[in-house]
C-alpha cells in the first residue's frame, strides 16, 4: 500500500525503524516480556509494529530484528516445556496468537505481490545465490528417512521438523533478499542489531542468576540457566554470534571504545552461561577479532587505556580472587569430565544410523539409538549423515561451498565480522545441535542476505 513518503510521519517513522534507537526499542520489549513475563502486552506490540512495516514500511528490513528479538522473548514462565498453560499452549492463547501471525502472514503478501518498488515479478526474480544450495538442503531434509521405516511411527513429526529447519534456513534471506531497497539500507544496520541482542541477553543472563538461584553457597549451578527459549547452551551460542559483530563498529568514530567494552562484556556473560563449547569458540573468535581490528585499524589502536582495562584487569582480577572463582565455577569444572563421554557415544550411534541408512538416513528421529536430547547427535556433520544419508550430506556440502564463495567474492570488513560470526555457530555446532535450533539459524539466514546484498560499499581489507 503507498504512502506518500514526504508527510513528517511517515519520514519519523521511516528513519526510527533504520536506526540504532529502533533496535534499542525492541530491545527494551523484549526484557519486558522475557524478565518480567509480560509477552501478553509485548507480543501485541511487536503484531502491530510488524503490521505497519508489511503494510506502509520502506521495504522489510525492520522485520529482521524483530524475529531474532522475538526469538529470545520468551519468559521462563511461558516456557511451553515447563508449563503446559503457557501463552504458547491452545487452551492459553496460543490459537489466539497463531491467528494474529496469520494475519500477518497475509497481509505481507499482499505486500509482496502489489509493491511497485520490489513487489510482484521483480521480488520472485530477484538474484539469490545461496538458494539452490538451500532448496537442495530442504529438501534432502524432507525426504530423510524414506528408506528407514521411520516414515509409519514419525512420518508428520519429521516432516513437520524437516519443513521448520528448511523455514528457518531460508525464509529470511528469501525475503530479505528480495524486500529490501538494499541502496539505501544502513551500512551498520546488522552490527547494531548484533550489538543489541548481546546486550538484551546480558540482562536477561542477570535476570536468570537473581529469579532462580543459580548461584548456591558460591557455585553457579547451571542446571538452573534455564529461560523461556532455552538453556544454558543455547544462550551461551547466542552470546558467542554477537562477539564478533561490535568489533565492525570497532574502527568507527570517537565511540569506538564502546564496541570493545560491548564485546568484552559479551565474553564475560558467555562465561556465565557455564557452555563450555561456546566458551572455547567464542574465546577464540573474541581473541581473533581484537588482534585482527587492532592491528588493522589505527584508529582502533588509539584507545589505549581501554585495551589495557581489558587486557591487563581481568587477569588481575582473577589472580586477586581466584579460589573464589574456581569455587563459583566448580560445577561447570566437574561436567567438563563426563559430558564429552555420553558425546562420543551418541556420535558411535550417529555412524551406525548412517552405515545402517547410508542413502537416505534414518530421519531426524533415531531410529535404535537413545539420545539424552531427542533428535540430537550434537554435531552437524554426523546429524546430516544420521538424518538423511549421503544425499542430505551432499547437499549440506553444496549450502557450504556457495556461501563460503560467497563470503570470498570481494571480501572486506563486514563480510569478515559477519563471516566470523557465522563461522563461530558452525564450529560450535560440531559439539552441539545450533544448526538444528531456529534462533541460530534465523539469524544466520538474515545474516546471508546482508552479505549478499548489504555489504559490497563496506570498506575492503586493507
Amino acid at each position: 500500500m503507498a504512502l506518500d513518503r514526504s508527510r513528517p510521519l511517515v519520514q519519523w517513522m521511516d528513519r526510527f525503524l533504520y536506526s540504532p534507537v529502533y533496535l534499542l526499542f525492541l530491545g527494551v520489549l523484549t526484557v519486558f516480556s522475557n524478565v518480567f513475563s509480560l509477552e501478553v502486552f509485548v507480543y501485541p506490540v511487536f503484531i502491530l509494529m510488524a503490521g505497519y512495516i508489511f503494510l506502509f514500511g520502506r521495504d522489510m528490513l525492520p522485520v529482521f530484528p524483530m524475529f531474532v528479538f522475538g526469538y529470545i522473548s520468551p519468559s521462563g514462565a511461558n516456557n511451553p516445556g515447563r508449563n503446559p498453560e503457557s501463552i504458547f499452549s491452545l487452551s492459553g492463547g496460543g490459537l489466539y496468537w497463531g491467528v494474529l501471525l496469520g494475519i500477518l502472514a497475509v497481509i505481507l503478501i499482499y505486500r509482496l505481490v502489489t509493491d511497485p518498488v520490489f513487489g510482484g515479478k521483480k521480488f520472485l526474480q530477484k538474484g539469490r545465490k545461496l538458494l539452490p544450495g538451500m532448496v537442495v538442503l530442504g529438501i534432502t531434509y524432507i525426504i530423510s528417512g524414506v528408506c528407514s521405516g521411520q516414515w509409519e511411527e514419525h512420518g508428520w513429526q519429521n516432516l513437520l521438523f524437516a519443513c521448520l529447519q528448511f523455514a528457518a534456513i531460508a525464509g529470511l534471506y528469501y525475503l530479505l533478499c528480495g524486500a529490501v531497497v538494499w541502496e539505501e539500507a544502513p551500512k551498520a544496520y546488522l552490527f547494531w542489531t548484533g550489538l543489541c541482542v548481546g546486550y538484551v541477553l546480558l540482562v536477561e543472563l542477570v535476570g536468570i542468576y537473581f529469579s532462580a538461584d543459580v548461584i548456591v553457597d558460591g557455585t553457579i549451578y547451571r542446571g538452573r540457566i534455564v529461560t523461556g527459549w532455552g538453556h544454558y547452551n543455547n544462550i551461551g551460542a547466542m552470546f558467542a554470534m554477537m562477539i564478533p559483530l561490535p568489533f565492525f563498529l570497532a574502527g568507527k568514530g570517537k565511540y569506538a571504545w564502546f564496541a570493545y567494552v560491548s564485546a568484552f562484556l559479551f565474553c564475560l556473560g558467555l562465561v556465565f552461561t557455564c557452555s563450555r563449547g561456546s566458551i572455547l569458540f567464542g574465546f577464540i573468535v573474541y581473541a581473533v577479532s581484537y588482534v585482527f581490528i587492532v592491528c588493522r585499524n589505527k584508529h582502533a589502536r588509539s584507545h589505549i587505556g581501554i585495551h589495557i582495562l581489558l587486557n591487563v584487569g581481568p587477569i588481575l582480577v582473577f589472580l586477586l580472587f581466584r579460589e573464589r572463582f574456581l569455587l563459583l565455577f566448580g560445577d561447570l569444572i566437574n561436567a567438563g569430565f563426563h559430558s564429552p563421554l555420553i558425546r562420543i557415544s551418541n556420535y558411535v550411534e550417529g555412524i551406525k544410523q548412517f552405515l545402517q541408512f547410508p542413502i537416505f538416513g534414518g530421519s531426524f528421529f533415531p531410529v535404535e539409538a537413545e539420545l539424552y536430547e531427542w533428535s540430537r547427535w550434537h554435531n552437524t556433520l554426523l546429524q546430516v549423515l544420521a538424518t538423511g544419508g549421503i544425499a542430505c550430506f551432499a547437499a549440506y556440502i553444496y549450502h557450504r561451498v556457495q556461501t563460503v564463495k560467497l563470503f570470498l567474492q570481494d571480501m572486506n570488513n563486514g563480510k569478515l565480522f559477519a563471516g566470523i560470526s557465522i563461522l563461530t555457530m558452525l564450529l560450535m555446532s560440531l559439539l552441539d545441535c545450533h544448526f538444528f535450533n531456529i534462533g541460530p539459524v534465523l539469524f544466520y539466514s538474515g545474516a546471508l542476505a546482508f552479505v549478499e546484498y548489504g555489504m559490497q560499499k563496506h570498506e575492503k581489507l586493507q
